[in-house]
């Protein structure tokens, strides 16, 4: 599954896609139940066809997915017995690549995420362990791929972003971790947004929310009635879209602090919420209301979300143009510029674009003539 790409780090060989460029993963993905099987006790003899195990586990699966290649480069040898705390180590490593992106971009630390999977997760995979641990082994495995894809996605390596989602998605299956599996449809529902493909987000949602059914909780619940308003969102329906938003925040009013949740839905609370709400209206051309839940979700905000923070203050300059506040728009607009030059993501970059180009029929004015100036000093 796996080839070597230009460049000086290992990337995914390209599967098949729909005709509108994105996969959209069957509901088996969630639906169908969970490897029987996962525990490995033994490196696979030699000449044995490759995936292949003995013991425990019976024989391994051909397709198991495994997120690099090169095994005569991996640090750490392949068939060594894996421990909890080498399933705690990789959590960690996830945090602090997803704490660089937030603050950072994708492009910031993403070749480093990529060696890391090739030589810590991947020599793991090729390890021997018991099914309990296995099955956290390809959940850490799942949250470090799809960060892979996040990252890529940032950087607009967007064919590159989708094969690592369905990676993570195989590999979630594998985990028996359905819930997680949701959390990768919801990302990719969300590359889908930021192309357009309004449709897809739609599908790519809907099919979470059927995977993870009625039983989680509340704020997962929130998350993913969220994601669907944006696709309705992109394809103009109102109806719609506010509808799933009603959901979401009648899901999120009932969450509670004490509530058990997936360690990946802690970023969801208030702010984003209220960020979701803003890109919609915004998509909708709904700008007093854009403008209302853009300025929530910025002094909700942490600061260690500065992607997002500039998105959202994007999303308020346009509200704030469509509301005729040029200068208001023209301000806001030039933060968001300086924010952008600060972090290495494609997508912070082309939202500031995205406003430039609103502000074309006000090419004249002097707030718009002083953004430019502004910004080309930057």
């Amino acid at each position: 599954m796996w080839r070597k790409d230009s460049g000086s780090h290992t990337e995914l060989r390209k599967i098949a896609f729909t005709p509108a460029g994105l996969v959209v993963p069957s509901r088996d993905w969630l639906i169908g139940r969970a490897d029987d099987r996962v525990a490995r006790s033994t490196a696979p003899p030699a000449g044995a066809a490759p995936g292949t195990a003995t013991g425990e586990g019976g024989p391994r699966p051909p397709d198991r997915p495994r997120p690099a290649v090169p095994r005569q480069r991996a640090e750490r040898a392949p068939g060594g017995r894996v421990s909890m705390g080498d399933i705690a180590a990789l959590r960690s490593v996830g945090e602090l690549f997803r704490t660089l992106d937030h603050a950072y971009g994708g492009g910031h630390a993403r070749q480093a995420l990529v060696r890391y999977l090739e030589h810590e997760a991947e020599p793991m995979l090729r390890g021997t362990y018991g099914e309990a641990t296995g099955r956290r082994l390809f959940g850490a495995a799942a949250d470090l791929t799809r960060l892979a894809g996040w990252t890529s996605y940032d950087i607009a390596a967007h064919g590159l972003a989708q094969r690592y989602y369905v990676q993570a998605l195989r590999l979630a299956q594998a985990a028996g971790d359905r819930a997680y599996g949701s959390y990768v449809l919801v990302t990719m529902s969300r590359q889908a947004v930021y192309l357009g493909h309004g449709r897809e987000a739609v599908q790519l949602a809907r099919v979470a929310q059927q995977g993870v059914g009625s039983g989680a909780p509340p704020v997962v619940q929130a998350l993913l009635h969220a994601i669907e308003a944006r696709g309705h969102g992109v394809l103009g329906e109102v109806r719609a879209c506010s509808a799933s938003l009603a959901r979401a925040e009648r899901a999120l009013e009932t969450a509670r602090p004490t509530d058990d949740v997936p360690y990946w839905i802690r970023f969801f609370d208030e702010a984003e919420l209220a960020d979701e709400f803003a890109h919609c209206h915004r998509d909708l051309q709904q700008w007093r209301a854009a403008a209302q839940h853009a300025e929530r979700s910025l002094q909700l905000r942490p600061a260690g979300y500065a992607r997002s923070r500039l998105f959202c203050r994007v999303v308020l300059a346009c509200a704030r143009l469509g509301l005729g506040e040029l200068e208001q728009a023209c301000q806001l607009g030039a933060e968001a510029a300086q924010a952008a030059g600060e972090m290495r993501s494609v997508r912070a970059v082309e939202y500031v674009r995205e406003f430039e180009r609103r502000l074309e029929p006000y090419r004249d004015a002097a707030a718009v003539r002083a953004y430019r100036e502004k910004v080309a000093a930057l």
